[in-house]
C-alpha cells in the first residue's frame, strides 16, 4: 500500500455543507421547513422577503437564546435567596 492509497487522517474533514455556512448558522430539525415554520404562506413569498425572513429569524433565535440565559441567572439568584432565609428562619 503506498502512501496516496492510505487516508492518515480519521476524522472527517471540515468542510460545511452551503446551508450551514455563515456567521452563528444554526440548522433548523426539519430541513423541509425554512426558518421552522410550517406555514403555507411561506411557500408565497419572494426571494427578498425569504432574505429579509432569514435575518429576522436569526435575530428571534439569538434574543431568545439570550433571554433563556437572563431567566436562568435570575432563577440561580432567587433559589441562592431562598436558601439564606430559610437558613436564617432555621428551616434548613
Amino acid at each position: 500500500m503506498t502512501m496516496q492509497q492510505r487516508d492518515p487522517c480519521t476524522a472527517p474533514p471540515a468542510t460545511q455543507t452551503p446551508s450551514a455556512i455563515g456567521h452563528n448558522s444554526q440548522q433548523a430539525s426539519d430541513p423541509t421547513e425554512p426558518f421552522g415554520l410550517r406555514a403555507a404562506w411561506l411557500h408565497f413569498a419572494n426571494m427578498i422577503e425569504l432574505r429579509r425572513l432569514a435575518q429576522l429569524h436569526g435575530r428571534i433565535n439569538r434574543r431568545k437564546q439570550s433571554l433563556d440565559e437572563l431567566v436562568t441567572e435570575r432563577q440561580r439568584i432567587m433559589n441562592r435567596c431562598i436558601r439564606r432565609m430559610r437558613r436564617q428562619q432555621g428551616k434548613n
